[in-house]
């Protein structure tokens, strides 16, 4: 017997035509500054359209073909999202937070032929291009034409012959209706660059299946819930997996996107949040730190946010305790990764469990999909059984996993991405195991009830005298602390222990961080963990170190004790005597 099902399939186009259609008249509201610019998603699908066309017709761009993003979320970025991928090019939105050589790296790895950028990146991206033989041209979105000029002598400046067009210009007059690929399924949609590994960043590619399915898991209640009219508001940059796939799954059902533009700073968030009114949001966990920091100053007249999904790194629990108490949003925390196309868990509860037991599954990662298998497994590869008291590294495999990091002909000896820092590129190999399965470096437990805690990662685990240290539940019962905005841990070395502890702690405003703060802050963690557990070594900072995607930047954090650019408080290491 065989199914008598249609095979038709999943590809971009289709959600691009369903969003045009069926939800022409749902609003994207973008604020680069004060005042909101609201487009539909009729007008998105059209000027994606348009886009096509003058990538095809002016750059003869077609399938296969890479076209690079370096801009903030607003419409025009999501227009370059839906049509790339639609017209069976190969959409690569670029990191802004990288440094140079990452950008130009990546952009060599990917091969980008075109790149789509806001003007107020150009100054910086236009001059990198010397080192990217593959680009040909720079459209910049928003731009008048003392800025194409201005980014056409920068070019000339640098000696390197790219075409800088208009967005608008290229637009203008170009057909709407662009004939869109009956593309297989699982052909090339998208390119992002994950830098959570050593060395190089390595790339992973999406098929339109995989982001099709993963846009499916985020509209069910499961997940994110995404559903028609839910303002959402995107904290989650676009080149950051796509902004975890929320514009597409919103696009599916008529959700209204709201973007931030370029500015991330607390009162453009609480501005945004003020006069959008969105219902939902997605960011990091800094964000809502941070802008809680800033509604204790400046108390919001109303919250219409109800739910707010974050990821990227552990949640304190203090911070989704603050936001339930003070303005009734459930923070709902999410593990994944670039490689799991990204959002694999989503911690809401079961049904029927109340008090601490609920807070307990709010403050795990969540439970994974059907779509996605897990196994916690041990040092020695054996595969642990599912309980809470039993920690190994999480391997995953799925629909939405990548099972390879890409490939790239640049990256082969003597290509223009060979090479970075100094050391041959490889393909990190030994992220996946022999029988397929993805290493994610995070040292977890998955209970009976296939809810995942994220105990740490493998390399910011801290072995100390035999035991691990869990950096994570430090820095969580530290940010519990009133005095504490934020806190990184690290492992520094430690001649009789190998490894301690060292805290790196940004205070709340107007309090000092001097020996008095360090031991009143070694106590508090010295309740929550066995005393040899609590770091003996402090630093308060004005700022802590975070990477491209919001993260502690541990690795930095590492070097600058090594370089001897903190002022260590020293308190008493375990069984050290008091002098």
């Amino acid at each position: 017997m065989k199914s008598t099902m249609q095979e038709i399939p999943f590809s971009m186009s289709r959600i691009l035509h369903f969003g045009a259609t069926a939800h022409r008249h749902t609003t994207v509201t973008t604020y680069l500054g004060r005042r909101p610019e609201v487009t539909t998603y009729g007008d998105i699908a059209a000027r994606a359209g348009a886009l096509a066309t003058g990538l095809r017709d002016v750059f003869g761009v077609g399938i296969g073909d890479r076209v690079a993003t370096f801009m903030a979320n607003c419409s025009e970025h999501l227009e370059s999202m839906l049509g790339v991928a639609a017209m069976g090019a190969i959409f690569h939105p670029l990191n802004r937070y990288l440094m140079d050589d990452q950008i130009i790296h990546v952009i060599n790895h990917a091969e980008d032929r075109v790149i789509i950028c806001d003007p107020t990146y150009s100054e910086r991206l236009v001059p990198m291009l010397r080192h990217c033989p593959t680009v040909k041209a720079v459209i910049l979105i928003g731009a008048d034409l003392r800025s194409v000029n201005s980014a056409r002598a920068l070019a000339r400046d640098h000696r390197h012959n790219i075409t800088v067009r208009g967005y608008e210009e290229l637009l203008d007059g170009r057909s709407v209706d662009y004939p869109w690929p009956e593309l297989p399924e699982t052909a090339p949609a998208a390119i992002c660059y994950s830098t959570g590994t050593e060395g190089a960043p390595k790339g992973i590619v999406y098929s339109h299946r995989s982001i099709w399915l993963h846009a499916l898991y985020l509209r069910t209640a499961d997940s994110f819930g995404i559903r028609n009219g839910l303002k959402f508001l995107c904290c989650v940059p676009i080149y950051h997996v796509l902004s975890w796939g929320v514009p597409i799954s919103a696009f599916m059902c008529g959700a209204p996107l709201v973007f931030t533009g370029r500015s991330d700073s607390s009162e453009h968030l609480a501005h945004v949040i003020a006069d959008a009114m969105p219902r939902a949001a997605h960011g990091s966990p800094a964000i809502w730190r941070s802008l809680l920091e800033h509604y204790k100053e400046n108390p919001p007249e109303r919250m219409t946010l109800r739910i707010i999904y974050s990821g990227g790194q552990q949640v304190p629990p203090a911070l989704i305790d603050s936001w339930e108490e003070m303005y009734g949003v459930d923070i709902i925390h999410t593990w994944g990764m670039t490689e799991t196309g990204p959002v694999g868990t989503v911690a809401h509860p079961p049904a029927g469990v109340a008090g601490e037991a609920r807070a307990r599954y709010r403050y795990s990662q969540g439970r994974f999909p059907a779509s996605m298998e897990y196994r916690i497994v041990d040092k020695n590869g054996t595969i642990l059984p599912n309980t809470d008291r039993t920690a190994g590294e999480l391997q995953v495999r799925g629909n939405c996993v990548t099972a390879s990091y890409y490939h790239s002909p640049a990256a082969v000896h003597g290509g223009s991405a060979s090479v970075f820092r100094g050391q041959q590129v490889d393909n990190a190999e030994s992220r996946f195991t022999e029988d397929g399965w993805l290493r994610t470096g995070d040292i977890s437990t998955v209970n009976e009830d296939g809810f995942l805690t994220v105990h740490d990662r493998e390399n910011d685990s801290i072995r100390s005298g035999g035991e691990w240290i869990y950096s994570a539940a430090l820095e969580n019962y530290l940010m519990e602390r009133g005095e504490v905005v934020e806190a990184a841990v690290v492992g520094i070395p430690n001649d009789k222990w190998g490894q301690r502890p060292l805290a790196v702690v940004r205070l709340s405003e107007g309090l000092v961080g001097d020996r008095a703060m360090a031991e009143l802050l070694h106590a508090a963690v010295s309740n929550e963990v066995p005393r040899w557990m609590a770091p003996e070594y402090w630093t308060f900072v004005s700022r802590i170190p975070k990477t491209s995607v919001d993260k502690f930047d541990k690795k930095d954090i590492r070097q600058s004790f090594h370089d001897g650019e903190y002022d260590i408080i020293k308190l008493r290491t375990p069984g050290e005597r008091e002098e």
